[in-house]
């Protein structure tokens, strides 16, 4: 409740100055009373900030960048309308609401568990080989491998080793902008299993490709050419849609095994209301998984 209470003091403060000094910039008279409004909400939600924590936790996304052009955007916006500029204060507030949506993490968790949930379980529980696409590593400012974010890809698919329920792991991809495009991801996913006991003839590095695209081509390819019947395909669970679609128009009979699965929704915070890099990011995941599923990539 005090966060609540926090957030909802602190837009009406900041309204009510915008308000207050325009009035004052036009000579109107009452502007003093609502500059000392506006003072009492900031007291107020400074208060709160003092003896609530999810305050605190509030308060420290709202003195981001992107916090701060947000609540900019929200005073400037309103106050737009209020002076019957609708054009303006609709392009304002539309960039507003851009911002408010593309970056809740709410509705970016919701967009990429949609994705999610069309994975269609697997009909195997044993496989020729389970294979891992690029973009589980990283590398760290020493240039030594380490696992990336979407890490769980590796684990889940040495578990499936683990369990006995494949003789062989696959792991492909490579970098493809700038510096990143000397990286060889197979290796280094080769590298991450071998540190935790995978020997050698129980791994298959296939370097070269870039996009999913080409990997799923490349998986085809070899299983044509060393028999495999069906194999398992470990890619993060909003990604493993678009990557199975391509494993059927390339002929390959896989199962999808998620991994890194990210549509579990934050609490109900006022916290989640100020847009945040978290949303940002998983709102642009979506976009590319969508886009790249219309392309036929």
């Amino acid at each position: 409740m005090g966060s609540r209470m926090a957030l909802l003091a602190l837009l009406i403060a900041i309204w009510l100055a915008l308000v207050a000094w325009r009035r004052r910039q036009q000579q109107i008279p009452g502007w003093r009373m609502l500059a000392w409004l506006a003072g009492g909400g900031l007291l107020l939600s400074l208060v709160l900030l003092l003896v609530d924590f999810e305050s605190q936790k509030l308060a420290a996304r709202l003195a981001t960048p992107l916090g701060l052009a947000w609540l900019v955007l929200f005073g400037v916006g309103l106050d737009l309308l209020r002076q019957r500029r609708f054009a303006t204060g609709g392009l304002v507030g539309g960039c507003w609401l851009l911002l408010t949506l593309g970056g809740n993490c709410w509705l970016s968790a919701a967009l990429l568990g949609s994705l999610e949930h069309t994975v269609p379980a697997p009909q195997a529980t044993q496989w020729d080989a389970v294979a891992v696409l690029g973009g589980g590593t990283a590398i760290d400012d020493a240039g030594n491998t380490q696992l990336g974010e979407a890490g769980d890809r590796l684990r889940v698919a040495y578990d499936q080793l683990r369990a006995k329920r494949t003789p062989l792991l696959v792991a492909t991809g490579s970098g493809l902008i700038g510096e990143e495009s000397a990286r060889d991801m197979a290796a280094e996913t080769g590298q991450m299993w071998g540190q935790w006991g995978v020997p050698p003839p129980g791994m298959l590095l296939l370097s070269g490709p870039v996009n999913t695209s080409q990997e799923i081509r490349l998986l085809a390819e070899q299983a044509r050419t060393r028999g495999w019947r069906r194999i398992a395909i470990v890619s993060s669970g909003w990604h493993l849609p678009r990557a199975l679609a391509l494993a059927r128009k390339h002929g390959l009979a896989a199962d999808g095994l998620p991994a890194d699965q990210r549509g579990r929704l934050p609490p109900v915070s006022p916290i989640f209301l100020v847009p945040q890099g978290r949303g940002f990011h998983e709102t642009q995941l979506w976009c590319t998984e969508v886009i790249g599923r219309m392309v036929g990539r």
